[in-house]
């Protein structure tokens, strides 16, 4: 389905995984391009990250005095990975031109594939305005037992030889060889702080006490984006694969990990966890 608004467009897929298909300024895209045939979500432009963000270690956590096993990632087979609404059909619950409401029930005695042990409900509402594009996020706690809970958007941008990236945070964690934190670092903050250039880098690693803004500069096609997250989403994930022509920006509620750590966010039954993204284009792309 897509919403439009003046020179922007946005395609979903509510049925794959309620993910962004691709979203274009006067057809330059400000996300990465969707191969054609959008099999795999994981693909995507983007796509929710719910009822957690990034790795839970060996699939394996202990909550309220039991302990769970989470499925394993196909890609990542030593972690369970990105929870599971990215792989579950959506529905429109409303639609108008320029903005869509997305809805998940989620129960694990139903007949699918298990994967949380708890129930839940989820929505994403996505609005474009002639100048930019809002993501909320919202999870409730649909359990008779409280659970640990958490969510962000698994954003994927363009990345070419002139793409800069500048924010604000504390610090990062350090990966080790298993693809979890190892230890906390601020070697990068200077330099992100002051915009960092993404040609020939590599990341994958969780920030900490980030300033919840990003800028994304794209100079020679002359334009910007501005990231906003909301105070929900203290977390951020910089993912910058070394071979390909794209990086993930990822604003989330917890760190790697958190369930077996710390800073997880545990709903009780009938409450509500929300975080919002705001996108904003910060000058026209060049030949639009």
């Amino acid at each position: 389905m897509d919403l439009t608004n003046g020179p922007l467009r946005l395609r979903l897929a509510p049925e794959t995984g309620g993910a962004i298909h691709g979203w274009w300024h006067e057809g330059r895209a400000l996300l990465r391009e969707t191969p054609p045939d959008g099999a795999d979500v994981r693909d995507h432009a983007s796509f929710p990250l719910i009822p957690f963000s990034n790795r839970i270690a060996r699939g394996q956590f202990r909550f309220g005095g039991e302990a769970f096993t989470l499925p394993r990632d196909p890609r990542d087979p030593r972690h369970a990975l990105h929870g599971n609404a990215l792989y579950a059909r959506w529905q429109v619950a409303r639609a108008g031109p320029a903005s869509a409401l997305l809805s998940l029930t989620y129960r694990p005695d139903l007949p699918q594939t298990p994967f949380f042990p708890f129930a839940y409900t989820a929505w994403q509402r996505y609005t474009l305005s002639p100048t930019g594009l809002s993501i909320g996020l919202c999870l409730r706690n649909d359990d008779k037992r409280p659970f640990p809970a958490g969510l962000g958007h698994h954003l994927y941008f363009p990345r070419t030889l002139s793409t800069r990236l500048r924010f604000w945070a504390a610090g990062h964690w350090e990966t080790g060889t298993d693809g979890l934190p190892s230890r906390r670092s601020t070697t990068w903050r200077d330099e992100f702080a002051q915009g960092a250039a993404l040609a020939g880098a590599r990341f994958d690693n969780g920030f900490y006490g980030w300033a919840r803004q990003v800028e994304i500069t794209e100079a020679a096609a002359g334009y910007g984006l501005r990231l906003r997250a909301s105070a929900a989403l203290a977390h951020a994930v910089l993912y910058v694969p070394e071979t390909h022509a794209y990086f993930a920006f990822e604003p989330v509620s917890h760190g790697i990990d958190a369930i077996n750590r710390e800073g997880m966010r545990v709903l009780a039954p009938g409450a509500c966890l929300r975080g919002g993204i705001i996108c904003t284009i910060s000058a026209s792309p060049a030949g639009a």
